[in-house]
């Protein structure tokens, strides 16, 4: 019986601290089993070590992946999302707002997100996502605690509600690792990343919002820089228990 209940999930949580996050994730491919379990990347450096990970485990290649098409990705996150397909068979299925980029810029004008960059994101991002999430058990997902503040409270196994009051486990194999480790297994076993990260990026996501950082900023400052934003939602709009 796969495990749902808050208190027996952040036991669980706690008794997987310090194991491999590929251990994690074996474990939750056997508790949640495939199609209800799936990942959900932006093809990150995170996203690109977890689907090698998978690729790596008995089923792994059948286990659902899903990712938002913002309609400003930059191309070079586009021709990763097309070599790490061909490499790994990804079971892929992209998921874009239901409000087109057209239709969004006749309801709120040109360059929203200079304007209101959270709700660029709802639209953009957090409404396709939130259909993806919709009918799964458990959600993987790349977060790191040292990414940031916005992140470093996050647990390994997190128990959330869909919007309809059904359980839904968040699973962070990486949530112990550190910048460092996640780059040292994407060059030890050579996983395609996006070449944006070798050019002063540090995390890459839509091209409007996206800068490269210096030395000694944080490693998400390049997002959303200047306006106080860390998260796009995607990762917040579920309530956690």
């Amino acid at each position: 019986m796969a495990i749902f209940d808050a208190a027996e999930l952040a036991a669980k949580s706690a008794a997987l601290e310090g194991r491999p996050p590929r251990e994690i994730l074996a474990w939750a491919l056997a508790e949640y089993r495939p199609p209800r379990i799936g990942i959900s990347t932006a093809f990150g450096v995170e996203g690109c070590a977890l689907i090698d990970m998978i690729s790596r485990l008995d089923g792994g290649r059948a286990l659902p992946v899903f990712t938002v098409d913002t309609g400003f990705l930059f191309p070079e996150t586009e021709e990763l999302v097309r070599r790490l397909v061909d490499r790994y068979g990804l079971a892929l299925t992209t998921h874009r707002g239901q409000v087109s980029k057209e239709e969004q810029e006749r309801a709120h004008g040109l360059a929203l997100w200079e304007r209101d960059p959270d709700r660029c994101c709802a639209l953009r991002k957090v409404e396709p996502t939130r259909r993806a999430v919709a009918g799964l058990d458990a959600w993987i997902a790349g977060l790191r605690r040292d990414q940031g503040p916005s992140r470093a409270g996050i647990g390994i196994l997190e128990r959330y509600d869909h919007d309809d009051g059904t359980p839904l486990v968040k699973v962070n194999p990486l949530a112990a690792w550190t910048r460092k480790d996640t780059w040292a297994y994407v060059l030890e076993h050579q996983v395609p990343y996006n070449p944006l990260l070798d050019q002063g990026y540090t995390s890459v996501g839509c091209w409007p919002c996206t800068r490269p950082v210096v030395a000694g900023q944080d490693e998400r400052a390049g997002r959303w820089a200047g306006t106080g934003k860390e998260e796009c939602g995607i990762h917040t709009f579920l309530p956690r228990k």
